[in-house]
């Protein structure tokens, strides 16, 4: 029985040889360009009838095997091999594209047309490399210029060629002043810093951080990234300052920046500043989320954060039982807490602290780019898989 593929593929092929059909009859009464249009259009019937026998070989031997093509025939054989792209038949869409621009006689325009069709395959399949050569190719192509370049830059995101995405982004900007949103470029040179961290060229970190702030000021991950820089030096005040600006403006984060919190922060300092940052509900749940997260938070004052967090929530309070009246004796709260605290945290799915909030994908790290669809700054913590339903 036919697939819900298959008449799409038939209706476009339909509407080809039908759009061919009218160009023949009402058209130029030109007898080479009749006889062009009427092989074409009996083409596409040809290739219309093997899809709809599920033939899908047979019709791109078809569309491949003609002989002058002209723009209609051309733009429905790009079109039908995007189908095949998209149904995940790439090396079909590869033949077809392929023999469009291996063709003799069509036009510049024609060829740069099918040249992007075969690098959007390429890029599909991950041959980056062949995807790479073509894009290059219509780098100068007035038409795919700004497409092709956003694909180059895509695939240095993958292949982790930051530098190298910093030029294209100028090339980008010098064509249009919108082509590249300032947070995409800003992540560049923080992936740049972080590359000069890693190699402790603290001097080289910091000059890319002013070059990020300069594009984004004020970015989360660039103020991160100086707290980690001051850390790595053993400079704990100088850290610390920067994760408390986290903390305060960016509860959801708490889970990442608490335990450097506790790591810096003097000890008479911390105190003060959890009481400041759980004065929100959402600072509250922060630090909760973290704690039940990481077992290696045993700081006294956070693990209260999260008995504060428990006897707010009747669910919570119920799961942690009598053990914890209110008010409870010291010993018993911990206890409760601690009950509570393994239970969440068996509870939780292995893998799924982090979600993209645009597709969805599940991280058990925090991803400045989401993997999954290779959005910027979407992957939030997930804190709605432990408190589902949580009226704070």
């Amino acid at each position: 029985m036919p697939t819900e593929s298959t008449f799409l593929f038939a209706g476009l092929l339909f509407l080809a040889a039908a759009l061919g059909y009218i160009f023949a009859r009402y058209g130029d009464p030109d007898e080479d360009e009749d006889a062009l249009r009427e092989s074409a259009r009996a083409n596409f019937v040809r290739g219309f009838r093997h899809l709809l026998d599920e033939e899908p070989d047979q019709a791109v031997d078809v569309f491949t095997s003609s002989g002058d093509i002209n723009e209609e025939g051309l733009d429905t054989q790009i079109a039908v091999g995007g189908l095949f792209r998209r149904r995940g038949e790439v090396d079909r869409a590869i033949r077809m594209h392929q023999n469009l621009v291996d063709r003799p006689g069509v036009s510049r325009a024609q060829r740069d047309k099918a040249r992007f069709a075969l690098a959007e395959d390429y890029f599909s399949a991950g041959l980056f490399d062949r995807a790479e050569d073509l894009y290059l190719q219509l780098r100068e192509a007035g038409e795919y210029r700004i497409a092709a370049l956003k694909r180059l830059l895509r695939i240095c995101e993958v292949t982790a060629e930051w530098d190298r995405a910093v030029d294209l982004c100028g090339e980008l900007l010098r064509i249009t002043s919108d082509a590249v949103p300032p947070a995409q470029l800003a992540h560049y040179y923080c992936e740049l810093a972080e590359q000069a961290r890693n190699k402790s060229a603290w001097h080289e970190a910091y000059r890319l951080l002013e070059q990020a702030e300069a594009v984004e000021p004020g970015k989360l991950r660039g103020t991160l990234i100086r707290g980690d820089l001051a850390a790595d030096q053993g400079q704990a005040a100088a850290a610390a300052a920067p994760y408390a600006e986290i903390a305060r403006a960016f509860p959801s984060m708490l889970g990442d920046v608490l335990p450097r919190l506790l790591r810096t922060v003097p000890e008479a300092g911390i105190e003060p500043l959890l009481r400041e940052v759980t004065g929100t509900p959402e600072g509250l749940r922060g630090i909760a989320l973290a704690v039940i997260r990481d077992p290696q938070i045993v700081h006294p004052a956070a693990v209260d954060c999260l008995g504060r967090f428990i006897e707010q929530q009747p669910i919570l309070r119920d799961l942690a039982g009598a053990g914890m009246p209110v008010p409870a004796t010291p010993d018993a709260r911990r206890e409760a807490i601690g009950r509570v605290r393994k239970a969440l945290h068996q509870l939780a799915r292995p893998g799924t602290n982090y979600q993209c909030a645009d597709c969805g994908y599940y991280s058990s790290s925090l991803q400045w780019q989401c993997p999954g669809c290779r959005a910027w700054d979407t992957v939030r913590a997930a804190d709605r898989l432990l408190f589902k339903g949580s009226p704070v």
